[in-house]
């Protein structure tokens, strides 16, 4: 997965109640991420530090098969 979508993503999550899943290749179980504080493109091609309020996580996007967030367009 290209991390672009996925940084817009995260960053429109800032300081908000929403959550993202996230599936790595030969995983089952999502990966959530929530209370996101800071998202930060690294030098690598696909890799993406993201500051929550409880961590820091770091992710090579090239590694992510799906990504889901519940909708918040839906009443």
């Amino acid at each position: 997965m290209e991390r672009g979508p996925l940084i817009d993503i995260l960053n429109d999550m800032k300081n908000s109640d929403r959550e993202l899943d996230i599936i790595f290749w030969g995983e089952n179980d999502p990966f959530e991420i929530r209370n996101v504080v800071e998202v930060e493109a690294l030098k690598s091609s696909q890799g993406i530090r993201i500051t929550t309020a409880q961590n820091y996580i770091w992710l090579d996007s090239s590694h992510v098969s799906a990504a889901y967030q519940a909708r918040a367009d839906i009443t």
